[in-house]
């Protein structure tokens, strides 16, 4: 798929009929007034309010990563990463280890600075580590809102 938010439109519209499914499925349980009816009703009622949830985190966190970007963009201070690329695209560890060590240096010399924060979080992204990536992203729109 070539752009991301086509992607995730189609996933989200996807989810979006699983979740009235299962909530159509809830009432009709909860309706059918039997107390155990009424029970797995509630509890299957909570799968798609927490998938609406989770939808709704996930797309603020993508917005909002995305207007910190263009924000970078803009004013032409997007960081600049020196990776060597394998043919999948991908870059090398070596490389990758070195862009980390570069901007890991910067967040700790600017641990109040959102753009530091932004650079680290691509920099993990770089080296394959996506929990530490959106950890800094998180951290980066935390210091953004400031």
């Amino acid at each position: 798929m070539k752009s991301p938010k086509l992607g995730a439109a189609i996933s989200i519209a996807l989810l979006s009929v699983y979740l009235l499914l299962l909530t159509n499925w809830a009432i009709a349980m909860i309706t059918i007034g039997s107390l155990l009816g009424i029970v797995m009703g509630a509890l299957v009622l909570t799968f798609p309010l927490l998938g609406a949830y989770a939808i709704y985190r996930e797309l603020r966190f993508g917005l909002r990563a995305e207007a910190m970007g263009k924000e970078l963009e803009a004013n032409n201070e997007w960081p600049v990463f020196q990776l060597v690329l394998r043919p999948s695209g991908r870059p090398t560890r070596e490389s990758a280890d070195e862009n980390f060590k570069l901007y890991s240096k910067l967040a700790e010399q600017n641990p109040t600075d959102w753009k530091s924060c932004f650079a680290l979080s691509l920099a993990y992204d770089a080296c394959g580590d996506r929990p530490r990536a959106r950890k800094a992203m998180a951290e980066a729109m935390t210091l953004h809102r400031r």
